[in-house]
């Protein structure tokens, strides 16, 4: 008896001991999903302009490496991941296609992030971010051009004499009037994820025209260069160049025709499925509609019902594939605000859903 007493306390030492040492293994294994999951966080911290606790995701190392820290000129409003890279067994190379806008003329780039993420410890940090710009959109001589990461010559996507000259408006439920489209400067652009979309938007009086147009791969983005100057604006060549370019936009798809409103931001969903479009209305009201990014048809999401227009501000803060988060305020000024109604709510592109944030 005191033998079989023995063998099962052995036993259960055993055990005990294969069970904690088990259990350090699992603590030591490095999850890739946290470290996606981190890098995510971030660059939506950095889209946010919340850059304080951005850096609080760095390690101390990659913060003291750099004198100043901030976006510039140059705004992140979207992004999509790409692909994750083992670097070590604890550390990974996370990649995303950044989407960044000029706050200061109708610009875009499409940048390559890969944003290294280790685990010290318990704690999984960033220790080391890369970008490379993989190709631009830019305005110039009234067309929209693009130019690939090796440079050279810009291909023509549009220009303004190429824009649809009428549409018919997405609010009519009997589209039998067209309206006239005044396309007399681009106003904010937007890249998508792969570089085979750009969102457009021009203006002309107090109307503004939203499309989207689908390009071929051009010449740029296949690293072919030119010897020609692209600073020769005003020259004769640089005319006669234009005018013999032949776009690359396959097709241009007609969104809508808004009056008395001022563009913000336009973001493509994660995989393009749709397109946001940030604006403010003719109250100074900041508002929100969503367009289905292949077809162009409207979304009707009630956010006009929910929070009428002259009281009520809609921002975005983040997005996925088919979902959206907002915040809702209230208009300075505004009179008759429920504040049952301020806060920030989960919106369902596919569902037309709005709901309150739990």
């Amino acid at each position: 008896m005191y033998i079989l007493s023995l063998i099962i306390l052995n036993l259960y030492i055993f055990s005990g001991c294969s069970y904690y040492q088990a259990s350090d293994v699992e603590v030591d294994l490095f999850k890739p999903k946290k470290a996606y999951e981190l890098s995510d966080k971030y660059l939506g911290l950095i889209r946010n302009d919340n850059i304080e606790e951005a850096n609080s995701l760095c390690t101390e190392n990659l913060l003291k490496n750099n004198n100043e820290i901030t976006t510039g000129t140059s705004k992140i409003i979207s992004f999509e991941p790409e692909a994750l890279i083992e670097a070590s067994s604890k550390s990974v190379f996370i990649t995303f296609n950044v989407i960044r806008n000029s706050s200061s003329e109708p610009k875009c780039d499409l940048d390559n992030f890969a944003i290294k993420v280790i685990k010290d410890g318990e704690e999984y940090k960033i220790d080391e971010i890369k970008a490379m710009n993989k190709m631009q959109v830019f305005v110039k001589n009234n067309s929209l051009r693009i130019i690939g990461e090796d440079g050279g010559k810009s291909d023509l996507i549009v220009s303004l004499n190429n824009m649809p000259k009428d549409v018919y408006l997405r609010r009519n439920e009997l589209m039998l009037h067209k309206e006239k489209v005044e396309a007399e400067a681009f106003g904010p652009i937007a890249l998508g994820y792969k570089g085979k979309k750009v969102a457009i938007s021009t203006t002309g009086g107090n109307k503004t025209f939203l499309s989207i147009a689908y390009i071929e791969e051009s010449k740029a983005t296949q690293g072919e260069s030119n010897e020609s100057n692209p600073n020769k604006e005003g020259s004769t060549e640089v005319n006669l160049e234009d005018a013999l370019d032949k776009p690359i936009a396959k097709k241009v798809i007609p969104l809508d025709l808004l009056s008395n409103i001022k563009i913000d931001n336009l973001v493509f969903t994660k995989e393009e499925g749709f397109l946001i479009v940030e604006y403010l209305n003719s109250n100074s009201v900041r508002r929100i509609k969503v367009y289905n990014g292949e077809n162009g048809e409207l979304v009707d999401i009630e956010f006009d019902k929910e929070f009428p227009v002259d009281t009520y501000n809609i921002s975005l803060i983040n997005f996925d594939k088919e979902d959206f988060k907002i915040s809702v305020g209230g208009k300075l000024g505004a009179k008759d605000i429920n504040a049952e109604k301020l806060g920030e709510y989960d919106v369902s592109i596919e569902g037309k859903e709005i709901k309150k944030s739990t």
